[in-house]
């Protein structure tokens, strides 16, 4: 009975670790380019999508995918929700090299 009560705290406290990191907003990869393409027009009209741009820190990969990804989680950090139509949550941090979800 210990081992069980030592395991279920030792998987509680796992699982707090990776939920208390933090989350992101990230887009499906079910979703069409062209929705991705317009959320990221759409999106960029009221959002800083510097970073996406030509020479910003997350251009490359110059994929629909990676932007729109990039956009989502600016979005779900302004407006707190992840767009469920298309976007999910993940929580790993996308980030990579100098590109920052932040």
């Amino acid at each position: 009975m210990a081992n069980l009560n030592m395991f279920s705290c030792l998987f509680l406290l796992l699982l707090c670790f990776n939920i208390c990191k933090g989350d992101w907003c990230i887009v499906k990869y079910t979703v069409s380019n062209v929705v991705k393409k317009s959320f990221i027009e759409s999106a960029c009209s009221k959002l800083d999508c510097s970073a996406i741009k030509p020479g910003g820190p997350c251009y490359e990969p110059d994929t629909l995918t990676n932007h729109a990804s990039y956009v989502l989680n600016l979005d779900y950090r302004k407006n707190k929700v992840c767009r469920e139509e298309i976007g999910t949550i993940a929580l790993t941090d996308p980030s990579y090299d100098n590109c920052r979800y932040t």
